[in-house]
């Protein structure tokens, strides 16, 4: 008997190829090997992306693959609906063109998806598990407050 595969939002900077959103997401849409045999067992149902540049893959592949495309993180998360309508959520803050501090280092907007995930899960007093790519982010007290948050909102990272 097949399983039932869980429903997921990706929350994205970008989706292009070889980008990261490229590298996790396209696993589920086209399987682990990208040869359509074997899959995870959660599926995509919705993706906002922050940025499209001129190769950006989301419109394209929402045609292919018909999953919604989201205006607002906040739709992505509830279909456009009144609840909390997947089972977890994807946090993927990697390439785009975003400002940088002192450092150099560019500030993915990581915590502004992380924010407005967790005004979703306040307003539905309901958490899903997020998965978030790469580092919490390249300020401290931006990976602190998300840290201090999931602990908070007992959600799974």
């Amino acid at each position: 008997m097949p399983i039932k595969k869980r429903p997921v939002a990706a929350i994205v900077t970008e989706y292009r190829r070889h980008s990261h959103a490229d590298v996790i997401v396209s696993k589920l849409l086209e399987g682990y090997l990208h040869d359509f045999k074997e899959y995870p067992s959660i599926e995509l149902v919705s993706l906002y992306t922050d940025q499209t540049p001129k190769n950006d893959l989301s419109r394209q592949l929402a045609r292919k693959y018909g999953f919604r495309l989201s205006p607002t993180i906040a739709d992505a998360i509830t279909l456009g609906s009144d609840r909390i309508a997947v089972d977890g959520v994807l946090l993927i803050g990697e390439h785009g063109k975003y400002p940088t501090n002192a450092k150099g280092q560019i500030l993915y907007p990581r915590r502004r998806f992380m924010e407005e995930t967790c005004k979703v899960f306040r307003q539905y007093k309901k958490s899903v598990p997020i998965f978030n790519d790469k580092h919490l982010s390249a300020e401290w007290q931006d990976a602190k407050w998300m840290y201090d948050t999931t602990r908070e909102l007992y959600i799974p990272m």
